[in-house]
């Protein structure tokens, strides 16, 4: 695990601040595919799609306002109490769309051009191309990973469940940080290595 720690440590720097309930990877029983995105700085929708040979979809499942506070807010360097959007999405393949990411996304839009929110709503690959539709000059920190249950409003009952292995990071512009996302990897345990499930399944 030396080298697994010390990997996940140069690439994702709130490492050893992750949140205490998230188990330790092993970054050896990752399958190469699956090491790969949860390490990239990219479009994770692309590259699932080219991964899969599958279209891949976004299906938002809520947004709202909400005040930021405690480790969110710290994270995106504003006061608690600042104000936000919370978007809450599926990514996945098939049809019907069979989840593989769960992810949830805090947004400040006094950092972000004027009317990105309304090029994100109609932009189906979701925020990775919404960014590059306003041409934002931007860069993705990767803050944590780790093996953790699926979030509490996936709706899919964790006690009955594979664990998923989620990351942090955000979108730094301009120096300061405008967006903190959540995704949460559904995968499963086979031959001594964690898949992700869609993919998975369309090699089988």
């Amino acid at each position: 695990m030396g080298a697994s720690d010390e990997l996940a440590r140069r690439h994702f720097v709130l490492q050893d601040r992750r949140p205490t309930h998230l188990g330790e990877i092993n970054l050896a029983e990752l399958e190469p595919f699956l090491r790969g995105l949860l390490f990239t700085d990219g479009t994770v929708t692309r590259t699932l799609e080219v991964q899969a040979l599958s279209p891949v979809s976004v299906e938002v499942v809520a947004q709202t306002d909400v005040a930021l506070s405690g480790q969110i807010a710290e994270n995106l360097e504003v006061p608690d109490g600042t104000e936000s959007v919370r978007r809450r999405v599926l990514i996945g393949t098939g049809k019907p769309m069979k989840p593989a990411i769960w992810a949830e996304s805090h947004i400040l839009p006094s950092r972000l051009p004027a009317g990105f929110l309304g090029v994100l709503q109609g932009a189906p690959d979701g925020i990775g191309e919404s960014l590059q539709r306003v041409e934002l000059e931007s860069w993705r920190e990767m803050l944590w990973l780790g093996i953790d249950s699926h979030p509490a409003w996936s709706g899919v009952d964790s006690h009955l469940s594979s664990p998923v292995i989620t990351r942090l990071y955000r979108v730094i512009t301009q120096g300061l940080p405008a967006l903190l996302i959540s995704e949460s990897f559904s995968v499963t345990l086979r031959d001594g290595a964690y898949r992700l499930d869609c993919v998975a399944s369309n090699s089988d």
